[in-house]
C-alpha cells in the first residue's frame, strides 16, 4: 500500500470529520434555535435561501468524509483496526440516515411557513446527529492518536521519498557528523569500543523531546556501564542544541541535522507525512543495528526499550 496515499486519504478524513462536528454544535446550539427569531412572514422565503446557502456549506465536506472512511479500508492507517473503521461508518449510518429520514423532511415542511412543532422536532431530532458527529469526532482522533502511537519494533524499518531501508541485523550506516560543542564524530569511530544508542527526536523544547531526553539523561550511567554511548539528533542549530543541554543538564552529545541528511541515511520518515520521525536505533560494538524502535508519542518508551536491548547485548558479549 503506498503510504503517501494512506497518509493522504487518512488526513482528508479526519479534516472532514473534524469539521463537520463543530459544523453540527454550531447548528445544534446556534443556528436551529434562531429560527424562532424570524418573523413567520418572512420565515419562508428565509428557509429557502438557508437550505440552498447550507447545502453548500455541509455536502461537499459530507461527501468528502464518507467516500474517504469507505476508502480507509484499502488505505487503512497502520495502528488503526478495522473494527475501529466499522464503528465510524456505522456512526456515518446514522447520521446520512438521520439526514434523510428526519432533518431534510422538518425543513421541507418549514419552507411552507415557521411552525413551532416541527421547528421543535428540528432541534431535538438533530441532537442525534449533534452526538454522532461528536463520537466521529473524538474517534477520529483516537485514530490519529493510535497511528501516530505506532510501535515499530519489527525488524524491517524501511524508508521511502528515496530513503534506503534499514532493518535489525544490517550493519549500521557509517556516519560522520557534528556535535553540538563542534566536534567530528562517525559511527567507525565507536566499532569494536562500544555500542550506540542513536535516538532522533523531532525539536528541542517541546514536551515529549524534552521528557524523552531527559529519561536518557537520568538512565545515562545505565547505559556507559553497559559499554553503550548516547547520542541525540534533531534538525535543530549546534548553538540551539547547547542551550537545550545547558537548560535539562544532559550528560550526552547532540548532532545537529539541520538539512536531515541523517535522517534519509538511517531511513527515519516523518509521521504522517508531517512531524520528524521518533525513533531509537540500538547499535552493538560491531556497528549492527540490534533494535529500531519507533513511537512518536510514547517518548518515555524509547529508553526502556534501548535499555532492554542494551541489556541483552551485555548477556550475549558475556
Amino acid at each position: 500500500m503506498n503510504d503517501s496515499l494512506t497518509r493522504l486519504f487518512f488526513l482528508i478524513h479526519a479534516a472532514s470529520s473534524l469539521y463537520m462536528a463543530g459544523v453540527i454544535w454550531f447548528v445544534q446550539v446556534v443556528h436551529y434555535p434562531l429560527f424562532a427569531s424570524i418573523g413567520n412572514p418572512e420565515f419562508p422565503s428565509y428557509e429557502q435561501r438557508h437550505t440552498k446557502i447550507i447545502t453548500w456549506v455541509v455536502a461537499p465536506p459530507m461527501l468528502i468524509e464518507g467516500t474517504s472512511a469507505l476508502l480507509l479500508f484499502w488505505f487503512r492507517p497502520e495502528g488503526v483496526s478495522n473494527g475501529t473503521l466499522w464503528i465510524g461508518l456505522a456512526l456515518l449510518g446514522v447520521i446520512w440516515l438521520s439526514t434523510a429520514l428526519v432533518q431534510v423532511p422538518c425543513h421541507e415542511l418549514l419552507s411552507r411557513g415557521f411552525n413551532p412543532v416541527f421547528h421543535q422536532r428540528l432541534v431535538v431530532t438533530n441532537w442525534m446527529r449533534t452526538t454522532a458527529w461528536s463520537l466521529r469526532g473524538i474517534l477520529t482522533l483516537w485514530m490519529l492518536w493510535s497511528s501516530l502511537s505506532v510501535d515499530t519494533t519489527s525488524p524491517k524499518h524501511s524508508g521511502n521519498n528515496g530513503m534506503a531501508s534499514l532493518e535489525i541485523g544490517d550493519p549500521a550506516p557509517d556516519f560522520s557528523a557534528t556535535t553540538h560543542d563542534g566536534k567530528r564524530i562517525q559511527l567507525s569511530d565507536f566499532r569494536g569500543k562500544s555500542g550506540m544508542v542513536l535516538f532522533f527526536y523531532p525539536k528541542d523544547g517541546t514536551s515529549l523531546c524534552t521528557q524523552e531526553a531527559c529519561a536518557f539523561r537520568d538512565s545515562y550511567e545505565k547505559f556507559i556501564k553497559a559499554g553503550v554511548e548516547v547520542i541525540g539528533v534533531s534538525g535543530d542549530t549546534e548553538e540551539r542544541h547547547r542551550d537545550f543541554i545547558r537548560q535539562h543538564k544532559l550528560s550526552f552529545p547532540l548532532i545537529s541535522d539541520a538539512d536531515g541528511s541523517l535522517r534519509k541515511v538511517f531511513a527515519v520518515q516523518k509521521t504522517m507525512g508531517i512531524l520528524p520521525g521518533r525513533v531509537t536505533y540500538v547499535i552493538d560494538k560491531e556497528s549492527i543495528v540490534r533494535q529500531i524502535f519507533s513511537a512518536q508519542f510514547a517518548s518515555d518508551e524509547h529508553v526502556q526499550q534501548a535499555l532492554m536491548a542494551v541489556k541483552g547485548l551485555k548477556v550475549k558479549q558475556e
